[in-house]
């Protein structure tokens, strides 16, 4: 009858007003929010302990101890506990709760840590959101821009999971006054003969975190051929400069749990579903400065440089 529906849609719009209408994206489990790590790493106690203090819920943690078969319980070890959230730090698990939560997509996953996030295909769920293991690229560029003002020329060396990245550093360094060069490649093994070739052509280089670029033989090479050829070289890890590369810009471990708890609590409030929120850049930065790598490439860092490095490295 019209006139029973135009009641049904007044009382309808009166529980809206009031706000005791559920939210559209709501998630009821009143179980514990979930960390699952990827491993026994140390890289993980900071974001973790962040997280914990900060998202002001029970937090129960969860290990793969580098394997998803590790322990074969595991998966309805978690999924019994009736988890609001699960927060995924690195690749393994990432995928691992993707892979469990796919027939019960009303479980919320968090990513983070994921090094090329991109080539998991992990937003292929709508419950699946997470914050980039990467600084944006024009946050990476222009501090390589402060601690090196006479940089002009910018080469990167690429995997086909890095063409996004590429685009969008392109971008930015055409915003800063800056050229890229690229030079992509098919398979690991290519990288130095790349590098070899476009190292007369740039003053500085890139290393971004692609799964052909980005392995301990190229990064080992790369330390002595940056000094080799006198370049600014910059990478997106802690570890390299602390081997040799001139600096580093990387997410705030600390900062990482403090984002992932805020994203969490506008998931489990309803402000916002996993797939509004997609994948974020990370807010908080660290930057590594190697002072010694400076002089050895004829460079003497300024007093600017050294203030707004997280930490130099002598």
């Amino acid at each position: 009858m019209p006139g029973k529906r135009l009641i049904n849609k007044l009382l309808l719009c009166l529980l809206l007003l009031c706000g005791l209408w559920p939210a559209t994206f709501g998630w009821a489990a009143e179980g514990p929010v979930v960390v699952l790590l990827s491993d026994s790493e140390s890289a993980y106690n900071r974001p973790v302990v962040a997280f914990s203090e900060k998202v002001q819920l029970p937090v129960r943690l969860f290990n793969l101890h580098g394997d998803i078969h590790h322990d074969p319980q595991l998966k309805n070890k978690i999924l019994q506990s009736r988890p609001r959230l699960i927060l995924a730090l690195g690749a393994k698990a990432a995928y691992a709760a993707k892979l469990w939560t796919r027939r019960q997509q009303d479980i919320p996953v968090l990513f983070a840590m994921v090094l090329n996030w991109q080539r998991y295909q992990l937003l292929d769920q709508a419950n699946m959101a997470g914050i980039a293991a990467e600084m944006a690229p024009g946050t990476q560029l222009i501090n390589m821009t402060m601690v090196s003002p006479d940089v002009k020329r910018v080469g990167i060396v690429h995997g086909r999971h890095s063409r996004a990245i590429v685009a969008q550093a392109r971008q930015a360094a055409s915003l800063l006054g800056l050229e890229l060069v690229s030079q992509p490649i098919d398979r690991s093994h290519d990288f130095r003969l790349a590098f070899k070739k476009m190292a007369p052509e740039v003053d500085a280089y890139w290393v971004v975190n692609d799964p052909l670029v980005y392995t301990l033989e190229n990064m080992d090479w790369l330390e002595d051929r940056c000094i080799k050829e006198r370049l600014v070289c910059m990478g997106q890890s802690a570890n390299i400069a602390r081997a040799g590369l001139l600096m580093a810009v990387n997410p705030d471990p600390a900062g990482i749990g403090n984002q992932a708890a805020d994203l969490a609590s506008s998931i489990l409030e309803g402000r916002q579903s996993p797939s509004q929120i997609g994948v974020m850049p990370p807010l908080a930065t660290q930057i590594l400065v190697n002072r010694r790598t400076g002089r050895r490439i004829g460079m003497e860092l300024s007093n600017q440089a050294l203030d707004m490095a997280t930490k130099v490295i002598d």
